[in-house]
């Protein structure tokens, strides 16, 4: 004998209502704007400070090191122990080096003038500029 897959309480398959179809569109509208806005949002990575390939080893140690909200003395301890070379900085809240690196996956030399940027209350890293530097004399 053969049963029927239909239970007891199941209706028959009738047209959706008005009601479902709008509700299903309203659905629709709102996946495809969450969609866009997060596709939108994943352009660019805000970790990646410059689109240089000659700096892209030197943006990548620095935002895996100093992320954003770093203390400014640890920004600082970490120039000075790698004997990157402190510049003037002409605008407050800010650190100012030429940071020299070997990209260890190219093994070449990259120099960049880095502009460290500190919220002026906390003290602390928001961002970081990379523009490229002369390279330095090898001492």
């Amino acid at each position: 004998m053969r049963r029927s897959l239909r239970h007891k309480y199941m209706t028959p398959s009738c047209p959706p209502s008005r009601s479902r179809v709008s509700v299903s569109r309203a659905l629709y509208v709102l996946v495809a704007l969450v969609c866009l806005v997060a596709g939108a949002g994943c352009k660019s990575n805000p970790a990646v400070h410059t689109s240089d390939p000659q700096m892209k080893g030197i943006d990548a140690l620095l935002a895996e090191q100093l992320p954003p909200g770093t203390p400014a003395a640890r920004v600082e301890t970490f120039c000075k122990v790698r004997g990157y070379e402190q510049r003037d900085s002409v605008q407050p809240h800010t650190l100012v080096v030429i940071v020299n690196h070997i990209n260890p996956e190219t093994v070449k030399p990259e120099v960049a003038r880095v502009t460290f940027h500190f919220d002026p209350v906390t003290d602390k890293l928001t961002t970081y500029e990379l523009e490229p530097a002369p390279a330095l004399p090898v001492r």
